[in-house]
């Protein structure tokens, strides 16, 4: 893995446990892969499964699954 970094979005809703900001963590690899997760900043609820684009983590995020 090259690195791990977080970023904000303002087209991600609310944390909905904690009511916080939610952030897309991206996961960089050797390969060039890259995979977005979205997770709350605060309380780091989120979810377990990974996303191939920024779009669809947070099409997920702010639709609850």
């Amino acid at each position: 893995m090259v690195g791990i970094t977080s970023e904000y979005d303002e087209r991600l809703k609310s944390c909905p446990f904690c009511g916080e900001i939610a952030c897309i963590t991206l996961e960089e690899f050797n390969d060039g892969d890259i995979w977005f997760r979205p997770e709350c900043s605060v309380c780091e609820c989120g979810w377990q499964e990974n996303y191939e684009t920024k779009d669809e983590a947070i099409e997920a995020w702010n639709k609850g699954r």
